[in-house]
Formats: C-alpha cells, sequence, structure tokens
C-alpha cells in the first residue's frame, strides 16, 4: 500500500497512515491476525486527504467534514488546486533529514565566505546544536539571506525578518502547544500536524499578501 501512495507522496509514512487512522479519517479492515487490510478504496481515500493536505493545505478538521459529507452523499470529492505559488505545503514543512554540518560545510553547500556564516551566526539567523554542527536548514537560511545582501538588504533588514519569523512561530506555537498536552498517544503528532498547517497557512498569506501588493 506504501509504494501506491509513495510515488505521489514521497513523505507519507506507516505512522502518518495510522495516525490518520487514530483521527477516524480511514478505518482499513483487519485481518484474523490484526494486520491492517487497505482496499482500493481506503487507497483513494488516503489519496484524497494528502492530496487536500499537500495541495489545499487543509487542516484535518476540514478534511474530516468533506469526508463525512462525501460518506453521506451530499458533496463530491474536489481536490483543486488553489495554493498560492512558492508557498509551501504541510508535508514540506516536515523535518529534513538530520545532517551534522560543520561551519565550513555549511559555506561551501550555500557558495557563500566563511565570514558571511559568522555574520549569520552573530545576527542570530542560525545557530549550532550543542555538539557544534549546523543543520540543511541553516544552509538555506545562509544561502538566501547573502542573496538578499546582493540586492543592498543588509544585517538591519534580515535582523527584521528574523524577528517576524519567530512572531510567526508564537503564533504557531500558541495553537500547537495545548494539543500536545492532551491525555492521549496521538497528543504529540497531533500537534505536531498541527504546527506544520498552521505553519503553512501563515506562509501561504505572506506569500499571498506580498504577491498581491506587486500587482
Amino acid at each position: 500500500m506504501l509504494k501506491q501512495l509513495k510515488a505521489d507522496f514521497p513523505d507519507v509514512t506507516v505512522s502518518k497512515i495510522r495516525f490518520l487512522e487514530s483521527e477516524g479519517l480511514i478505518s482499513p479492515r483487519r485481518s484474523d491476525s490484526g494486520y491492517r487490510r487497505f482496499s482500493r478504496d481506503d487507497i483513494s481515500r488516503l489519496r484524497y486527504i494528502l492530496t487536500l493536505q499537500r495541495d489545499n493545505y487543509l487542516p484535518l478538521k476540514v478534511i474530516r467534514e468533506q469526508l463525512e459529507a462525501i460518506d453521506s452523499g451530499k458533496v463530491t470529492p474536489v481536490t483543486a488546486k488553489q495554493p498560492v505559488d512558492g508557498a509551501p505545503s504541510p508535508d514540506q514543512l516536515r523535518a529534513n533529514e538530520v545532517r551534522r554540518l560543520t561551519r565550513a560545510d555549511v559555506g561551501a553547500r550555500a557558495s557563500v565566505a566563511d565570514s558571511f556564516v559568522g555574520t549569520c551566526i552573530r545576527m542570530g539567523l542560525i545557530a549550532a546544536d550543542p555538539a557544534g554542527f549546523f543543520s540543511i536548514d541553516d544552509v538555506a537560511v545562509v544561502q538566501v539571506s547573502h542573496r538578499l545582501t546582493e540586492y543592498g538588504l543588509d544585517a538591519r533588514h534580515l535582523k527584521s525578518l528574523m524577528t517576524i519569523a519567530h512572531r510567526q512561530m508564537d503564533m504557531v506555537a500558541r495553537v500547537s502547544d495545548p494539543l500536545a498536552h492532551a491525555k492521549d498517544e496521538n497528543a504529540r503528532q497531533r500537534a505536531d500536524e498541527t504546527a506544520r498547517e498552521v505553519s503553512s497557512l501563515i506562509l501561504t498569506l505572506n506569500a499571498a499578501l506580498v504577491k498581491g501588493n506587486l500587482s
């Protein structure tokens, strides 16, 4: 079943599917030995859910309501893509593969001088972990920051963008943190899923506002 989905949804995992089941969005049959048996309809339903999350950025609550309406015959499934160009979907906001990069690695991958990496560190744009290593996301921050400086933006502007990002993450935490403290085994995963969904919506709004002002 997973192989059938991976081609279109490379980020899907067994734990993700089990989470969707625990949330009541899918209900595969069980064999006598307890194994899940996904029918063709189950896989189609999964595709519909994953498409709505990836392309339309819909939260699980809204997807559940749509599925209930579909099951009752009130509406027909629609998965028209509606995102703003350049805005990441919730699944694209999943943590990247963990890679332990040195400061030199960051500079090399971002194609910038080590002095600029140092500038980003001093400004607080990136920070090493307790072991002194950086992540792939740090490379992206350095690379994009450098490109912005080539257009004349300076440290003051970059700090302003960082402050905005921190405020946005505070908004995300305000929504997702209470979910993590619920007393059930899926609380943490539900909180993480919600954090990605809200983050995606905030970034989509940012992109739409910027795009609208360019028109």
